[in-house]
C-alpha cells in the first residue's frame, strides 16, 4: 500500500468530522487506508463512521486518554503505507492533497517530510504560503515550525530507521520537536506551494490555548536544538532564545542576542547542519527587528497596518508585526 492517512480523534463534533472524512475519502488519489485512532473520547464514533461504508476506514479506540501524540504514534506503528499522511479530525482537505504529495515524494527520494500551503476557514480564505526550499526550512526550524502539522506527509521508513515518533511527554509543539529530531538526523524537508487544506479554527482547540505549558514546551524544543548542536548553554540562554522566538525584543538586550548567535554559529561550524550564509542573514534580520522595536515610540493599529513613530520622530505606516 502506498499511503496511510493517520488521524488522532478526541471529542470532535460530528459536523466537523463528517466534512473531514468526506474530504479524505474523496481524494483524487485512492490507494490509501484511513486509520482513525480515538483517544478515549466520550463521544461514540463507531456507528457514526460505519455510515461511510468504506473498507479503507480502520477505527481504533484507545483504552485511556493519553494525548494526540500517543494516538498518532499508535496509528503510525500499525500503518501499512509507505507514506504517512497526518490528518486532523476537523480540517477539510483539498481533493488533490494526497496526489500532489505522493507524486512529489515519489520523484524526490531525498525528501522525508513534506508539507504545503493552506488557508483558514474563518479568515476570508487567506492563504498561508510557507517557505518551500530545504535550506530555508532548516533556518526557520531554529525558531518555529515551518509546517502545518495536519498536512504533513512523511516517509514511514525514516521514522522507523531512527525510531522517531511524536513525543508523548509534550502537549504542545510535539510536531516541532519531531521535525527538530529529523533535522539533526539529516532528513531533508520541503513544502509544496499548493494549497492542500482549509484549516479549521474553533474554540477549545489545544493549539489555541496560550498557557505556561506552551512556553515550557517551546523551551524544551529549544534546549533540544542546543543539545544537538553540542552547545555550551545556560538556562538564561534558553530563556533569551524563547524571547527572540516570540519577538519579545523589549525584554532582551542586543548583546545577549549576539552572544547567542555567536554560540550557534560556532557550534554549526562543527556540526554543519545549517548554511552559514543563510544563518548569518537570519541573525542580521533579527538584530534589525530588535533595533526597530526598541526605537519605536508609538504604535497604533489601523486596519491591516500599524501607524508607527520612531526615534527621532519618523512616521511610518507598516504591515502588522
Amino acid at each position: 500500500m502506498k499511503l496511510s492517512a493517520v488521524m488522532a480523534l478526541y471529542n470532535t463534533p460530528y459536523e466537523y468530522l463528517q466534512k473531514t472524512v468526506e474530504s479524505i475519502l474523496n481524494q483524487s488519489f485512492q490507494d490509501f487506508e484511513l486509520i482513525i485512532v480515538d483517544d478515549c473520547s466520550t463521544i461514540e464514533y463507531e456507528e457514526f463512521l460505519s455510515q461511510f461504508n468504506d473498507s479503507r476506514i480502520k477505527y481504533h479506540k484507545l483504552e485511556k486518554n493519553s494525548g494526540p501524540s500517543n494516538a498518532r504514534n499508535y496509528g503510525i506503528k500499525i500503518a501499512n503505507g509507505e507514506y504517512i499522511a497526518i490528518c486532523d479530525s476537523d480540517d477539510v482537505y483539498e481533493k488533490d492533497r494526497f496526489k500532489l504529495q505522493v507524486e512529489y515524494l515519489d520523484s524526490h527520494e531525498n525528501i522525508g517530510v513534506l508539507g504545503g500551503a493552506y488557508k483558514f476557514s474563518n479568515k476570508l480564505n487567506k492563504v498561508i504560503k510557507p517557505k518551500t526550499k530545504s535550506e530555508d526550512l532548516k533556518i526557520e526550524l531554529l525558531f518555529n515550525s515551518p509546517f502545518a502539522n495536519p498536512i504533513v506527509m512523511l516517509k514511514k521508513q525514516i521514522l522507523a530507521d531512527n525510531n522517531f515518533y511524536f513525543p508523548e511527554n509534550l502537549k504542545f509543539a510535539e510536531d516541532y520537536y519531531l521535525w527538530i529530531k529529523l533535522l539533526f538526523a539529516k532528513c531533508e524537508m520541503a513544502n509544496l506551494d499548493d494549497v492542500l487544506m482549509v484549516y479549521t479554527r474553533r474554540s477549545g482547540q489545544l493549539s489555541k490555548q496560550n498557557t505556561e505549558k506552551q512556553k515550557q514546551s517551546l523551551m524544551f524544543v529549544f534546549k533540544t536544538i542546543f543539545e544537538n548542536l553540542n552547545m555550551n548553554f545556560t538556562d538564561e540562554d534558553i530563556e533569551n532564545y524563547y524571547k527572540i522566538a516570540i519577538n519579545d525584543f523589549k525584554n532582551i538586550n542586543k548583546s545577549s542576542i549576539e552572544e547567542l548567535f555567536n554560540k550557534i554559529i560556532e557550534a554549526n561550524n562543527v556540526k554543519n547542519i545549517f548554511d552559514n550564509q543563510k544563518l548569518k542573514e537570519k541573525f542580521n534580520s533579527i538584530l534589525i527587528q530588535h533595533k526597530k522595536v526598541n526605537s519605536r515610540l508609538f504604535k497604533l493599529k489601523i486596519g491591516s497596518k500599524n501607524l508607527c513613530i520612531y526615534k527621532p520622530f519618523k512616521i511610518k505606516l507598516e504591515n502588522r508585526d
